[in-house]
């Protein structure tokens, strides 16, 4: 008797793996950290498996357009956003966060940095952001075209690498590579980094976007998990991020 139980429960639990999705949440890379912590807490509660993929804002949506994979998709700028929405990717969305771009200082850029003028001082390194691959690359250029021409390039001097996602950049400011790097606010203060503002009239205000994608067959689970994710986003408010609708 005790065998053909324990026969009926492993044929219960092979039945429950089979049934069992994967499902994939393309996440920019400035919010990984509260994602994630969504993704755990979804993964103790429900059979479907989520897997995080973090990245560029733009680089994550090309890997889902070249994969031809994803269920959501979380964008921090407009526009990689509207080439999602404009290929016939998102199919529903939700715009959740406003995120301020600072400048993000490294230790020994705390040291030469104390206000926004000293970026442009001879000798400071900066890392930019690539404007193909990241949110913060588009806003990084439009602050070079705001800029006075003398100030912009200056900008560009001091400027040696241009990254391709915000994780990158934490690590060249954990590591000293650089002096400043232009990082999210709730960022800087997520990984404990001094920073300084950069002036409004310079500045672009960014919208985080999470949005269901075309490419999951499972539409149940892949709604189950969006309505999850709204369900939890008072997680990034924990992180320091400001959400759109608290």
């Amino acid at each position: 008797m005790k065998k053909i139980v324990i026969i009926l429960m492993l044929i219960s639990l092979l039945h429950s793996v089979a049934v069992a999705d994967q499902l994939y949440w393309f996440c920019a890379a400035a919010v990984k950290k509260p994602s994630l912590k969504i993704v755990k807490l979804y993964n103790k509660t429900h059979k479907n498996r989520v897997f995080l993929i973090a990245g560029g804002t733009g680089q994550i949506l090309q890997q889902m357009i070249l994969s031809k994979k994803g269920d959501i998709y979380t964008s921090m700028d407009t526009k990689f956003f509207n080439q999602a929405k404009n290929k016939g990717i998102i199919t529903k969305y939700t715009e959740f966060l406003k995120l301020i771009p600072v400048f993000g200082l490294s230790k020994i850029g705390e040291k030469k940095i104390h206000r926004f003028m000293d970026i442009f001082n001879p000798g400071i390194k900066i890392a930019g952001g690539n404007s193909k691959t990241m949110a913060l690359g588009k806003t990084y250029s439009l602050i070079l075209k705001k800029l006075p021409k003398k100030l912009s390039l200056k900008l560009k001097k001091n400027t040696v690498v241009y990254a391709i996602n915000i994780s990158q950049i934490i690590n060249y400011l954990r590591m000293s590579n650089v002096d400043a790097g232009i990082v999210f606010k709730a960022v800087a203060k997520m990984n404990n980094l001094r920073f300084i503002l950069i002036p409004k009239k310079y500045n672009q205000i960014k919208t985080g976007y999470v949005a269901e994608v075309i490419y999951g067959k499972n539409k149940k689970a892949k709604a189950q998990l969006y309505r999850f994710i709204l369900n939890h986003l008072y997680i990034y408010k924990q992180y320091g991020f400001t959400l759109l609708n608290p």
